[in-house]
């Protein structure tokens, strides 16, 4: 969000500071949600596969999705947005409520842009930007041998020790702990963890950014200065020519515009597939996504925020109803004891695991995904995912091939997690 030099819980909260200097979240908030498959009915693209019996990556025809499946989502890659019409956007762009200084993507294309494609301070959004970074890192080290710790890839259930030697919080925290800030707590067993909001990045969060330099330094050619490899792996590799990173701190510090914004939006919306290729591994993305912890906080995932039904803690989001929550699609899972999405309003239900995620800032910094619709939202200054959906809308409902209008019955069947028509590859939990 927008308006201090730090980075800054989203919108509307001021948590009491913790003793370490992190901030706690009111445990009174909201938020939680997720599933697997595509389309309006059907799985699309499964060939000889049960989808409940995927695992994670792009392997052939087995039933798992592959490169050409992928390839059906289109990006921009490192050139200039295509502008879409309406008619390739499928909205009525005429209908999106003005005020908010806001773009919108589509099917890869720029669909709409209010108030100019200004530039500012995303603050916290840098959090999500920091997950992008040490998810790249991942994706160009996962084939490199393990020999013994702190080498070969990088695995969410590794100890953060065992790459950095030492840490300041807890000893036996792992990468998923540390992502999900959460590696503070002096007892990490199921039910004694707590979630505490790392304002400036540097109590946990920023300590990914390690990781991902040192498992780096395994390979040729690639820098291991973190300002230095977020311009070449991330900001190039994804056409952001109007980007800049403070370094030091993934806390705060990424200055960008709205459509350097968006293209982050896009690719986390096709799972780490952009410019005709992977730029990460769609179970980093998923595990960006999903809520790893419920019983720290279910609107968190690993350095984004998650669409719940009641049962976290959110800042500035209020639960969206019209919009799928972020759920596993079975429980337990793989890095929680969890026996449900700890939902209290609703339950853990989906047909699509197409659940909605943002990067949030202060002073109303926002990167809104909607996998489900292949929609992206992102704004400066502004109210926060649920209402950046309120006013976007009207206008994909009035041109939506199935409800022609009916926002009602459309909320009904999107927000329950029942429609997603632009899921073109099944959305994989992550197996271990």
């Amino acid at each position: 969000m927008g308006g201090a030099p730090m980075g800054d819980p989203p919108i509307g909260g001021d948590p009491s500071p913790n003793t370490d200097g992190s901030q706690i979240a009111d445990p009174s908030g909201t938020e939680g949600d997720g599933a697997p498959m595509v389309g309006d009915g059907d799985p699309p693209m499964m060939e000889d596969g049960d989808p409940s019996e995927m695992t994670d990556g792009p392997v052939g025809n087995s039933g798992i999705p592959n490169e050409a499946d992928y390839a059906k989502y289109h990006d921009p890659g490192t050139g200039p947005w295509e502008m879409g019409s309406n008619e390739d956007c499928k909205m009525d762009t005429g209908m999106i409520a003005r005020g908010n200084n806001l773009a919108v993507f589509r099917y890869g294309k720029l669909c709409h842009v209010q108030g100019g494609n200004t530039s500012g301070m995303n603050f916290s959004v840098t959090k999500t930007l920091g997950g992008v970074l040490a998810g790249r890192a991942a994706y160009l080290v996962k084939d490199v041998p393990r020999t013994g710790p702190g080498t070969g890839p990088i695995l969410h259930e590794d100890k953060a020790t065992d790459w950095l030697g030492r840490v300041s919080y807890n000893n036996e925290a792992q990468l998923s702990h540390v992502m999900a800030m959460v590696a503070h707590n002096s007892n990490l067993t199921y039910g004694r963890k707590r979630f505490a909001y790392d304002t400036v990045g540097g109590v946990q969060i920023t300590s990914i950014v390690n990781v991902a330099m040192a498992a780096v330094e395994q390979l040729d050619g690639v820098p291991t200065s973190s300002s230095a490899f977020m311009r070449q792996e991330v900001f190039e590799k994804l056409g952001m020519q109007n980007s800049r990173w403070a370094g030091g701190t993934i806390g705060t510090g990424w200055t960008g515009t709205l459509e350097d914004m968006g293209r982050v939006g896009v690719m986390l919306a096709h799972d780490g597939w952009y410019g005709g290729e992977f730029f990460m591994e769609p179970r980093w993305v998923y595990r960006m996504s999903h809520c790893t912890h419920e019983d720290s906080n279910t609107a968190y995932g690993q350095l984004a925020w998650l669409n719940q039904r009641g049962g976290g803690t959110s800042f500035g989001s209020e639960i969206d109803s019209c919009a799928p929550a972020a759920f596993w699609p079975e429980y337990p899972h793989v890095g929680s004891e969890a026996t449900d999405c700890g939902a209290r309003d609703g339950n853990c239900k989906q047909e699509f695991d197409v659940g909605v995620f943002s990067a949030q800032g202060l002073g109303g910094q926002f990167i809104a995904v909607h996998p489900g619709l292949d929609l992206v939202i992102v704004a400066h200054n502004a109210q926060g995912p649920k209402d950046l959906w309120e006013d976007v809308r009207p206008a994909v409902v009035a041109r939506d091939p199935k409800f022609m209008g009916d926002e009602s019955a459309f909320c009904d069947a999107y927000g329950s997690g029942s429609y997603a028509p632009d899921l073109l590859v099944p959305r994989i939990a992550p197996t271990e």
